[in-house]
């Protein structure tokens, strides 16, 4: 184990200032071959992120893609082997604007003459039984437009679908997920972000010491239900990014995806009363995708319903 000036091993050290209860210490994620779990009911699970030149599908190119293949215990939801890995780059159409290169650090240079290697990443997806990222609405439509194989495997959100607030965590970002997990990482690059993610999901939930595959797996045959505010107050718009709505630019409304009938109930309810104020009913926009369609961004008829 490595040493520092004094003799001293790191680990000790951390674990000394640990123990006197003034000190949280932080432990760079590593790479790992396994995460050590016995899997006798395995499901092969890719664990995939991208970075783009922006935010809107309309306008922006994918640049990069990262993915992890584990294996995971279908009943106990332990992550085991490590199965592969990709990560790629490849050179957008239109240079990267120095604004998204500010949030993933990567730029023009680096794409330069750069293309994905699509056998090495579909070889990982052939095998998958289910893809996983943190932001899958996000992530799931530039890596389909890139690659169409990727609707083919039913798709889960662990960022959606995992209760962190009620298990007792301060954010559901993957930088503030893995800090109270007690690690840290380095640069903000896709294959950096699935390794995070999947050191989050081997850790127990603060509250139910559940592991958060267990909670994913038995949430991912659930349709998605997207409720859209329509006209909603503008002075309404902080507490709604608080409930976890999130702003549509292109259809320019406030929508929110809720996992399954029950929390899609709840989240109308706190529309009625919060939102719109009233005890009368209500005009939502809704999309409803299951299936392979979950998370998906090709067209779906809007429906608009009074509740």
């Amino acid at each position: 184990m490595e040493q520092d000036l004094n003799g001293f091993e790191p680990e000790l050290v951390a674990q000394w200032l640990e123990s006197s209860g003034n000190f949280k210490v932080l432990r760079r994620i590593q790479t790992r071959a396994s995460f050590g779990a016995k899997v006798e009911h395995p499901v092969k699970v890719l664990v995939v992120d991208t970075e783009t030149t922006g935010l809107e599908l309309s306008n922006a190119e994918l640049i990069e893609v990262g993915a992890l293949l584990v294996e995971v215990d279908g009943e106990t939801g332990q992550i085991g082997r490590v199965l592969g890995q990709y990560g790629g780059l490849e050179a957008p159409r239109s240079p990267i604007p120095a604004e998204s290169t500010a949030i993933h650090g990567i730029t023009n240079e680096m794409v330069e003459g750069q293309t994905f290697n699509d056998d090495e990443l579909l070889a990982l997806l052939d095998v998958a039984q289910v893809v996983v990222a943190h932001n899958a609405a996000f992530d799931k439509p530039f890596l389909v437009r890139r690659f169409p194989r990727f609707a083919e495997v039913p798709w889960a959100c662990s960022f959606q679908e995992v209760p962190w607030n009620q298990e007792g965590y301060q954010a559901r970002r993957l930088d503030a997920l893995l800090s109270e997990c007690g690690f840290y990482h380095g640069a903000h690059r896709a294959v950096e972000d699935c390794n995070a993610l999947v050191h989050v999901l081997a850790r127990p939930l603060k509250e139910s010491q559940r592991m958060p595959f267990q909670v994913i797996f038995e949430g991912m045959h659930e349709s998605i239900y997207e409720i859209a505010a329509l006209k909603a107050p503008f002075e309404k718009k902080e507490a709604m990014k608080l409930r976890g709505f999130r702003w549509n630019g292109e259809e320019r409304v406030w929508e929110y995806r809720a996992v399954g009938f029950a929390q899609g109930k709840e989240v109308i309810e706190w529309l009625r009363t919060e939102v719109y104020e009233t005890n009368q009913k209500i005009l939502l926009g809704f999309r409803t995708r299951g299936g392979l369609d979950r998370y998906s961004a090709d067209p779906v008829k809007q429906q608009f319903k009074e509740v």
